[in-house]
């Protein structure tokens, strides 16, 4: 009778271990997926407009913004401009694949409202509110395509500086109040 109840008080055991096993697999398989979801969807590029430092270009004066080229690489860099009215409007810099510089609003032309920006991953920049991907390269354009869109800021240059207008960053400011 004893060899009996021994076995079924060693299955019982094995069965509670068993079941613990499963209850901290299960466990680590949520808090893993929610580690997954959280890095993808808020900062697993290389730039997100929510967590990205901020800069103010050097050189600002009432008519125009200049960035020295220099300062300008591969990943994006995201700045911002106080406009009238003390709105913050946001727009970042890239160096395309071809070495082409590129510029828009870190909002786009139809999701602004949900003032969630960009991200970059690799060569390309996602809204982060759509996810719609764009090329780098393709940024700086006018939207020709309607909908989501990098929001077009014009740029020329001037020696080693890109020039900016404030002018054209406060025409976008309805996208940033």
């Amino acid at each position: 009778m004893t060899n009996a109840k021994e076995r079924k008080v060693e299955l019982e055991n094995r069965r509670k271990k068993m079941r613990n096993v499963v209850i901290v697999s299960i466990i680590i398989i949520i808090v893993a997926s929610l580690g997954i979801y959280y890095s993808t969807s808020t900062n697993g590029g290389k730039s997100t407009s929510n967590s990205e430092p901020v800069q103010t270009p050097t050189y600002q004066t009432d008519e125009e913004i200049r960035i020295p080229l220099s300062e300008i690489e591969s990943d994006a860099k995201f700045y911002s401009y106080e406009g009238a009215g003390g709105v913050t409007i946001r727009y970042f810099a890239v160096i395309g694949p071809k070495g082409v510089v590129h510029v828009a609003t870190d909002a786009c032309d139809l999701c602004y409202g949900a003032k969630k920006g960009y991200k970059q991953i690799d060569d390309v920049m996602h809204c982060i509110n759509c996810g719609r991907e764009f090329p780098i390269r393709s940024i700086g354009t006018e939207n020709t395509e309607g909908g989501c869109w990098p929001s077009y800021i014009p740029i020329r240059a001037d020696g080693d500086d890109i020039v900016i207008e404030t002018s054209d960053l406060e025409a976008k400011g309805y996208m940033f109040s």
